[in-house]
């Protein structure tokens, strides 16, 4: 989520003198050259002679056209036009209609299935690359319902209750999988080469924010962000302050599918951790750009913690903003990155009022503490700590297991109701024999455990099975 930013246009109206001379009704030829040698008139070189052009042809067809032209569909279809043209997916114009979506704020509570997720405009098609035509998924929310079913970073959508979305916009494609609450939404997924049909229940949906703790047994603490609001920076400065206080001796800032939100959020963060006159970020704006180029230079204007070792997890699904923090602290030598490269979206949107909707359109680069452009290569953690890799057998294996034995998982939980690795473990061994991994197996009943559980129940970690959590663990506790 962008800063919103006043846009104000100024429109001029050509008054034309030039009127098309009609042809008689009774010569069809003679009518069609009269109006080839009028549309030829028409010469443009720039885009004020665009302008004055499209203003003749519509004089043109506003007289002769058979019937009323909706002038208001007119300018919005030409501003889609123009926003097609500039051969961007991440720029576009949101109308009223959808600007309501848009405007949504970031913390709040909506129905839906509970994910980030990002989409090609339909002009940008390219039928051998699929992740142009189909709904690309940046991330889940912890909790919510495609968290739940096993949907990650990176899975792509090719159809909703059997119908593509090839030719949806980003914002049609949010509104249609989003669908009611409690109404079943079957999503066609598409994991590499396997295909499979996952249907999920919409649902009140939360946008997380920060969740903090001590781990058990340990002295280091855990932040883990979820996506940058306005809040965000305060929420995590309010989290730091209660585990420093608790005596922790080293911080473990999760940003995994942290598909990224406000920059100056992210900015402040690394604020935190790195002494006056360091550089967090640069901004890059094209040649001959209106804007200037700069760089963002860490102050004294914030809390500072200077000594405490840091861990940042990363994977697929940290974007953006994520992506800046993890660079300044990565690249200033203040942090240790662990986990999966990251998304990279070095890139930055500016949205700003239009009529009665939005624009939103790329206006820069952004680049590390070093002058590295990320953008479509993300991070490279100093220890990789992969996350585990499904072939297609066991993804069509895993999610036949899941459609077909829903019962049987709740029962399993019901009998062996305590949380423990050791029932985890249990129900893992009793399915050895399906053609599952016996990881997946584990956090798939790990994951039932979780969410049968009351909210204020839950374990915000796991200390048995996330590999790159206990990496980091070990890590900070100087073990190798």
């Amino acid at each position: 989520m962008l800063k919103k930013t006043l846009l104000l246009l100024l429109i001029i109206f050509f008054s034309l003198s030039t009127v098309f001379a009609g042809a008689s009704s009774e010569n069809t030829s003679s009518k069609q050259a009269s109006t080839t040698s009028a549309l030829s008139q028409i010469q443009v070189t720039n885009i004020s002679g665009t302008l004055l052009g499209l203003n003749t042809l519509y004089q043109y067809l506003n007289q002769n056209f058979l019937y009323d032209i909706d002038i208001d569909k007119v300018d919005e279809e030409l501003t889609k036009a123009l926003f097609k043209a500039l051969n961007d997916p991440y720029s576009e114009y949101i109308t009223e209609e959808e600007s309501q979506e848009f405007n949504e704020d970031i913390s709040g509570t909506y129905v839906g299935i509970g994910t980030y997720l990002t989409k090609y405009s339909p002009a940008f098609i390219d039928w051998d690359k699929k992740e142009t035509y189909m709904v690309e998924i940046i991330a889940p929310f912890p909790g919510g319902p495609a968290d739940r079913a096993g949907i990650r970073s990176g899975d792509l959508i090719s159809h909703v209750n059997g119908d593509t979305v090839y030719d949806l916009t980003a914002n049609e494609a949010s509104k249609l999988i989003r669908g009611k609450k409690g109404e079943p939404i079957t999503l066609t997924i598409n994991r590499g080469n396997a295909v499979f049909d996952v249907t999920l229940y919409p649902e009140e949906v939360t946008t997380p924010n920060t969740t903090s703790l001590i781990i058990e047994n340990t002295d280091i603490g855990y932040i883990s962000i979820s996506t940058f609001n306005q809040k965000t920076h305060e929420l995590f400065s309010e989290d730091l302050k209660k585990l420093m206080n608790n005596g922790i001796k080293g911080l473990i800032i999760d940003l995994r599918n942290n598909g990224g939100g406000i920059v100056d959020s992210a900015i402040m963060i690394a604020n935190f951790f790195l002494p006056e006159g360091e550089t967090i970020m640069s901004i890059q704006h094209k040649d001959g750009s209106s804007k200037q180029d700069y760089s963002t230079i860490s102050n004294n204007d914030t809390r500072k913690v200077l000594n405490l070792p840091i861990v940042i997890l990363t994977n697929n699904g940290t974007a953006s903003a994520s992506e800046i923090l993890t660079a300044a602290l990565q690249e200033n030598e203040r942090a240790t990155v662990i986990g999966s490269p990251s998304f990279g979206k070095g890139i930055i949107q500016e949205s700003a009022v239009w009529k009665n909707g939005y624009i939103k359109f790329t206006s820069a680069y952004y680049l590390t503490p070093k002058g590295n452009n990320i953008h479509k290569k993300g991070i490279t953690p100093d220890i990789i700590v992969e996350e585990h890799q499904y072939s297609d057998e066991e993804i069509k294996a895993y999610y036949n297991f899941v459609e077909n034995n829903k019962d049987e998982i709740t029962s399993y939980i019901k009998t062996h109701p305590e949380y423990t690795k050791e029932n985890m473990d249990g129900f893992a061994a009793a399915h050895n024999d399906i053609g599952v991994s016996d990881i997946a197996l584990k956090l798939l009943i790990r994951n039932e455990y979780i969410y049968s559980m009351p909210y204020e129940e839950r374990p915000k970690v796991d200390t048995n099975y996330d590999n790159a959590l206990i990496e980091a663990i070990n890590y900070l506790q100087g073990e190798k």
